[in-house]
């Protein structure tokens, strides 16, 4: 297995650097996507878990609304031979068809959550603010696109059970909630799936994509006090760096396969070094630590005004590819 290396070397674009860390190539194929399984009908107190499994029904199933869906995940994973006392269930954001979160899909999962520490089945389930403050200090929207993504918040939070969801218009103003529960325990990774009419959205409710984290605070002035500018406009240059060692892949990405770009930030100070190095959205696994650390090392050609060195905020891409 080689080691890190630059493979298409140094882009300025619209004032952005951006470069690809092309990391480790690897025989081993990619993991393979959650699969999905026939969802099991609900059970009843005097149910057993083998006629369970015997009435398998084909196909994701209906539930009335997200109180019947509570009773059938709970049913799903007392089938599945987890005691409620050390069963952990943790209930995701809710997302669109694109990947992003609105109001109303975490609104949705909060309710879902409520209804499942409810139960009498006695889940459980894991707060969903632990969850929000773990993607807001990691800046990760965590869009369940990816296996790795479900193992990286399920080993961070101690989560058997993960709930995902979609949102979607379904038409006449109607919304359909598509959701999946995964037990990241099983080898195959067993799924339960399930669809809840909600209905239409009240004037209050909307589908529009949110962000999830408050914005950064503005950077204004560099360690030494001197006024940032901006590069690219007003004649001041765009700085060029000449030493970028490549982010090294950490171990958890490693172990998770992972894939994907992250989106830093850092001040070019007037001495061509790096400072208020920061990550605006960040990928899982650590590679978040192991970029901010590469980055102190990096040392570029200033920003020029006038002829002179000054300090301006750049805006970075990275790029981690297994190969």
């Amino acid at each position: 297995m080689s080691g890190p290396f630059v493979s298409c070397g140094l882009l300025v674009i619209l004032g952005s650097l951006q470069f690809t860390a092309a990391q480790e190539p690897s025989g081993k194929p990619e993991a393979p996507a959650p699969k999905g399984i026939q969802a099991p009908i609900p059970l009843s107190k005097n149910s057993s878990a083998g006629s369970a499994w015997e009435k398998l029904a084909r196909g994701p199933e209906t539930a009335a609304d997200l109180q019947a869906l509570a009773t059938s995940i709970a049913a799903y994973i007392y089938v599945a031979g987890c005691h409620p006392k050390t069963c952990t269930v943790l209930v995701t954001n809710f997302t669109l068809p694109d990947g992003n979160t609105s109001a109303y899909g975490m609104q949705l999962a909060d309710t879902l959550s409520r209804e499942l520490t409810s139960k009498e089945y006695k889940l459980r389930v894991i707060d969903r603010s632990l969850l929000q403050a773990f993607l807001a200090k990691e800046r990760d929207p965590a869009q369940p696109d990816h296996r790795a993504v479900v193992s990286w918040i399920s080993d961070a939070l101690d989560a058997r059970f993960m709930v995902f969801g979609t949102t979607e218009k379904v038409g006449n103003g109607l919304v359909s909630l598509s959701s999946q529960l995964i037990d990241t325990s099983s080898k195959d990774w067993g799924v339960y799936n399930a669809i809840v009419d909600l209905g239409p959205l009240n004037s209050e409710e909307t589908l529009e994509p949110v962000e999830l984290f408050a914005p950064l605070p503005a950077i204004t002035t560099s360690s030494s006090g001197e006024t940032l500018e901006r590069s690219g406009v007003n004649g001041i240059t765009i700085p060029s760096c000449t030493y970028m060692p490549n982010p090294p892949y950490s171990d958890g990405a490693r172990k998770l396969r992972l894939n994907g770009s992250l989106a830093a930030e850092a001040v070019i100070n007037s001495q061509g070094n790096l400072e208020n190095i920061r990550i605006v959205r960040g990928l899982p696994g650590g590679l978040n630590e192991t970029t901010i650390a590469t980055m102190r090392s990096w040392h570029c050609h200033p920003a020029l005004k006038d002829g002179k060195p000054v300090p301006v905020l750049v805006p970075f891409t990275v790029t981690f590819r297994l190969y």
